[in-house]
């Protein structure tokens, strides 16, 4: 830190999460796998390109982190052929080729391998990024956790060491490095994915996401311990993406639900149908998503882990507050489990239901009243009259019932981005750094927190998603990142077109949504500016 002026100094940051690369582009050049979601290999290229050249005098002032679902494991379906599996030392089982292969260390290889193949271009572009001297420090999420592994992060210095201009391997293994949870710059910057504000995509264990020995036949490999919210995508969000590779990127139980309203009924059937048995088995007692299986063995050994990472990190009990931090997982109970798949769909039939009952109880109420009433039941004008107007204000309470409703069940939605922001002001007070950086949520999102000391940013993500300031400035909500220097945060996004970073605009709805705040300096700008009395309603005091 410069004690003259206050500010944290350190090289820039650039982090960029929830890019996404799936299968890619398969055998013709022309065509995608239909799980893809991320179509900007050119564009991420040419983003990198230009903070090469900007940092070409000392590539030690740029590191460019990659927060969490960078690779999107869970989307790879393909499995290898029999040469390739008995090259590679293992064999597909019959589930696994309809729903892609287990999350186990040489199998999760296989499907780096695939990604690296489908997005050339992207790898040489990081592959070139490394080769010119700067840092890429590379966290896990929920969609990438087979980066665990150290053979998958052995494989991937391989890739970016493979390409011609791409690093040594020396360099490769120097510049490229791997976080567990979280990356931390103290007094300056702390950066985690965001998952574990989820209870659908907690990990238990995140030090160790691994499945429990208990219960697994002997000498069987390692396998991850996905959340509910990545054996959705795995046995449901897949297939059903497959008949409509159009369809946005969902990411929320609530969204899904409202993603089944709109399509066809004989289709999602069919997909039930076909994908009943995992929901059977995942509620079962020995399911082996879950924590049916962890013993308090277990949870001793992550025990001993937090103390003895505590006792080497600062500050002291870091990592201990960041366990007391997180949500619970929500598979950690079967009850949890079904309340959560089924809690959605319940909400909206009470709700209709008791709207539609009340709306015909009134409609009695009316016809009742027109019957007893003499003067009304013999005028055929003030019957008419009154039925009239009744229908008028069935319709416009209808009407605002509904938009309550609607707004009452879309809340859970911004749960997470305000989860989020909320764990971002406890982070910020307890390890006193400037900024918190996030992703998970593909919402962008950048707000003063912990009483105005300190930013808290998320860099939204890099594919599609449905957003209203679409119907605004379509692209401002893509090519999104974080983009840090000093103790500055600054919500970005690449202009493709024009070659240059831009900020991404806000609206100042601070009292409304938090997350449509401004960026510091701008908010300030403005809070300066001399503004006019605001003029009080007709009739206060």
């Amino acid at each position: 830190m410069d004690e003259a002026s206050g500010r944290v100094e350190g090289p820039e940051l650039v982090v960029i999460s929830d890019l996404h690369l799936g299968e890619g582009r398969t055998g013709d050049a022309a065509r995608y796998s239909p799980m893809e979601d991320f179509f900007e290999d050119a564009a991420l290229a040419r983003l990198l390109a230009s903070l090469r050249t900007q940092h070409a005098g000392d590539p030690s002032r740029l590191v460019l982190v990659l927060n969490g679902d960078v690779f999107d494991f869970l989307t790879v379906t393909s499995v290898p052929d029999d040469e390739d599996c008995r090259a590679r030392g293992f064999e597909v089982s019959p589930p696994e080729r309809r729903f892609g292969l287990d999350p186990t260390p040489a199998k999760s290889v296989f499907k780096l391998d695939v990604i690296a193949a489908g997005h050339e271009e992207a790898f040489v572009a990081l592959a070139s990024f490394v080769a010119a001297g700067h840092r890429i420090e590379i966290l896990r999420g929920n969609h990438d956790l087979e980066l665990h592994f150290e053979d998958v992060q052995r494989r991937l210095r391989e890739h970016l060491a493979g390409f011609e201009g791409g690093p040594a391997a020396k360099d490769a293994e120097r510049l490229v490095r791997f976080h567990e949870w979280f990356y931390l710059e103290p007094g300056r910057v702390y950066v985690e994915h965001g998952n574990e504000y989820e209870p659908s995509n907690s990990i238990r264990y995140p030090l160790r996401p691994l499945v429990p020995s208990r219960g697994k036949p002997a000498g069987a490999p390692p396998l991850l311990d996905y959340p509910l919210g990545s054996y959705f995508v795995r046995y449901f969000y897949n297939r059903v993406h497959r008949i409509d590779p159009y369809m946005p990127r969902v990411i929320s139980f609530e969204q899904y639900t409202e993603f089944l309203r709109r399509y066809d009924l004989f289709d999602l059937v069919w997909v039930a149908r076909d994908h009943y048995p995992f929901f059977v088995s995942a509620l079962s007692p020995g399911a082996i998503a879950g924590a049916s299986r962890y013993t308090r063995e277990d949870d001793a050994a992550h025990e001993d882990a937090l103390r003895g990472l505590d006792g080497i990190t600062q500050p002291a009990g870091l990592y201990r507050r960041l366990e007391e931090l997180k949500i619970h997982p929500l598979t950690a109970s079967k009850a949890a489990l079904v309340r959560e798949m089924i809690e959605p769909v319940v909400r909206r039939l009470l709700w209709f239901a008791g709207l539609g009952l009340l709306s015909l109880y009134l409609w009695l109420l009316v016809f009742s009243l027109i019957q007893s009433t003499p003067w009304l039941a013999e005028n055929v004008f003030g019957k008419a009259s009154l039925l009239a107007l009744f229908s008028v204000l069935t319709v416009a309470g209808l009407f605002w019932a509904g938009n309550q409703i609607g707004r009452r069940l879309r809340r859970r939605t911004d749960e997470t981005v305000e989860k989020c922001a909320e764990r971002a002001s406890e982070i910020a007070r307890f390890t006193g750094v400037k900024a918190v950086v996030m992703g998970h949520t593909h919402v962008v999102d950048v707000r003063k927190v912990d009483g105005g000391r300190a930013t808290y940013a998320n860099g939204g993500t890099w594919i599609a998603v449905d957003n209203p300031w679409n119907r605004l400035k379509p692209d401002a909500r893509r090519l999104t990142f974080i983009r840090v220097r000093g103790d500055d945060v600054r919500v970005c996004r690449w202009n493709d077109e024009a070659g240059r970073v831009d900020d991404v605009p806000f609206f100042d709805l601070a009292e409304d949504r938090g997350r449509e705040r401004m960026p510091a300096d701008e908010e300030i700008r403005l809070r300066a500016r001399p503004r006019a009395p605001r003029r009080r309603p007709f009739g206060s005091s």
